[in-house]
């Protein structure tokens, strides 16, 4: 069970610490790695590429690998996964060194083409038959935690070279792949095999026509998807605002820091606030009330003063967003029967790529016409997202649970 905690761990984390790297690697005059004589737009637009070829990988094929991993077995998979994280974090590492796009590029289509190493171990997690609560809640703490630590890796070792923290991740996922193959067994299955006609490399597509058709979900996971490419133009590009903005001009160790204290918000709204709250309020409540604070709080980021008024910012964002999340997830679920509940939470991951792909190509270039605007977006995005949750799925519950 370590060696599945430990992967997903390490899967958040290379996941993240290329994101506070953009910046010097691609925006900062001072710092530049990679295209040295481009246009500022040019490359604002590459860096929202280097994040949408990652997600967008992540929406194909993420659902092909979890019904593969249904047929074939986890353990399989999750070496599979785990060895497209290490080829990926060492080709990008590699990358940086060696002055590559390119090679950055193909290091962050084969990490993002084997991204569903954390459904996979989670599903594994719940195979074990033990308490599935509270082992998917200890699978979202670290999922969390590596968010946390991602942007503390790329600050810290960035000192060395920028290239450091990815090949920390190299080294951090070989562990994970070790423990695997070494500590992970599965029950057997006799007469399991692969029936190759079931599984689609468009699977992630056909998955959104589904939902399209089924009155229940399809406005709550329209207003999810709104939330996903609101978030994604945050998370991505408020790092280059802070390190531009004139009133700011945070330094990478500062913005690492205000990433780091998010990820703190997410593990205590996950463990803490949300299920505290869920308690004496509805779903729908905390889904709408968590979206626009969490609207609000990007607004409030674009009137920053000083790093410590940045922080605090970072800390009510992380809280915010997963006061919405689980809601929204939980609204989803409770309009599916029980022999849906696999189909719909894949969704979410389909519909979460999806965001933050769309997201990552748009603010890529709004960013080239200003800092702020993707910051400005997201927002407009977020209070858009909570105007249509107050409605969306109005009276489609299948359960008893309330909004």
């Amino acid at each position: 069970m370590i060696a599945l905690y430990l992967l997903i761990l390490v899967d958040s984390i290379s996941a993240t610490v290329i994101i506070p790297l953009l910046g010097p690697l691609l925006i900062d005059p001072a710092t530049l790695v990679f295209l040295p004589d481009a246009s500022l737009p040019l490359r604002n637009f590459v860096s929202g590429l280097l994040v949408a070829t990652y997600v967008f990988l992540m929406l194909y094929m993420a659902p092909v690998l979890g019904r593969l991993s249904d047929q074939w077995g986890r353990r399989p998979v999750l070496l599979l996964c785990g060895a497209g994280v290490l080829l990926g974090n060492l080709l990008a590492g590699l990358a940086i060194d060696l002055h590559l796009l390119p090679l950055l590029f193909l290091g962050r289509l084969i990490g993002g083409a084997t991204a569903a190493a954390q459904p996979t171990a989670q599903a594994a997690l719940v195979d074990t038959g033990s308490n599935k609560a509270r082992l998917l809640s200890y699978s979202m703490l670290f999922s969390s935690l590596g968010f946390v630590l991602g942007p503390v890796v790329a600050s810290g070792l960035s000192t060395i070279s920028f290239s450091a923290p990815l090949h920390l991740c190299t080294a951090l996922t070989l562990i994970a792949l070790v423990l695997l193959w070494t500590g992970y067994r599965e029950e057997e299955k006799p007469g399991r095999k692969v029936d190759w006609s079931t599984i689609s490399i468009f699977e992630g597509v056909r998955c959104f026509k589904e939902a399209a058709g089924d009155r229940a979900v399809r406005g709550i996971l329209g207003g999810f998807l709104l939330m996903q490419v609101a978030w994604g133009s945050f998370f991505v590009f408020v790092s280059v605002y802070l390190m531009e903005a004139p009133r700011l001009d945070m330094s990478l160790h500062q913005v690492g820091a205000f990433m780091s204290i998010m990820g703190i918000g997410f593990c205590i709204s996950n463990g803490l606030v949300q299920p505290a709250l869920a308690e004496r309020f509805g779903m729908r409540s905390l889904a709408v009330a968590g979206l626009a604070l969490n609207a609000a709080t990007m607004v409030a980021c674009l009137l920053l003063g000083s790093a410590y008024q940045a922080y605090a910012a970072a800390l009510v964002a992380g809280i915010t967003v997963n006061i919405a999340y689980p809601s929204i997830v939980t609204m989803l679920s409770d309009r599916v029967t029980p022999e849906r509940q696999g189909w719909i939470l894949g969704m979410v991951g389909s519909a979460a790529a999806m965001g933050w792909g769309v997201s990552s190509v748009i603010s890529g270039a709004l960013g080239g016409l200003g800092q702020a605007l993707p910051v400005v977006l997201a927002a407009a995005l977020m209070a858009g997202a909570a105007l249509a949750m107050t409605v969306a799925g109005s009276g489609g519950t299948t359960t008893a649970a309330p909004d």
